[in-house]
């Protein structure tokens, strides 16, 4: 074989030697295989308790209607014929709901409150309304784990009211935001 033949000959084997190692170099993978990372965290239970019923005390019976405003900070206005004269004998203590609500340190939460809740005496009765709170968006329990939550809202007094006491309740959630 002369010398042009033999180059050309070991030409071809090596460009067929290079073309099945490309083949074989390039091909992609049939599987791969990756960890992933788990966590999980396990939080305090949140836990809520009643410290104080949210309290209207004594009021006179109106002969006009009117509303009965407790903050969550315990002022208290009226509006209409309803009469909260501190003259009047308090023999139940008047103030907004407390709770004691709990949860793990430095979390943040959210308090959901009711829109209307029913006070009822027999079959007469008056609505509470626009509740509100102590709460502010963005808080977080302190590093004792406690937030103390004030509770106050709005009492609709009829007209001539029939005299009695008005008892009921009204829901407090709390969720871990």
């Amino acid at each position: 074989m002369s010398s042009p033949t033999r180059f050309l000959s070991g030409m071809a084997v090596m460009a067929c030697a290079m073309a099945a190692l490309a083949g074989t170099a390039f091909a992609a993978p049939s599987s791969s295989t990756v960890s992933g990372a788990a966590q999980a965290v396990i939080l305090t239970p949140l836990q809520i308790a009643p410290i104080d019923p949210l309290s209207f005390g004594q009021l006179t019976r109106p002969t006009a209607a009117g509303t009965v405003v407790m903050s969550p900070a315990g002022a208290i206005t009226a509006t209409g014929g309803v009469l909260t004269s501190t003259a009047i004998a308090q023999t139940v203590p008047r103030g907004p709901g407390t709770f004691a609500v709990v949860g793990d340190a430095g979390r943040a939460f959210s308090i959901d409150l009711p829109t209307v809740a029913i006070l009822r005496q027999g079959s007469r009765n008056m609505r509470l309304s626009a509740f509100r709170s102590n709460w502010a968006p963005g808080a977080v329990f302190s590093p004792t784990r406690t937030f103390a939550l004030s509770v106050g809202a709005t009492l609709n007094v009829g007209a001539n009211q029939t005299t009695g006491t008005y008892t009921g309740t009204y829901a407090v959630t709390v969720t871990y935001q």
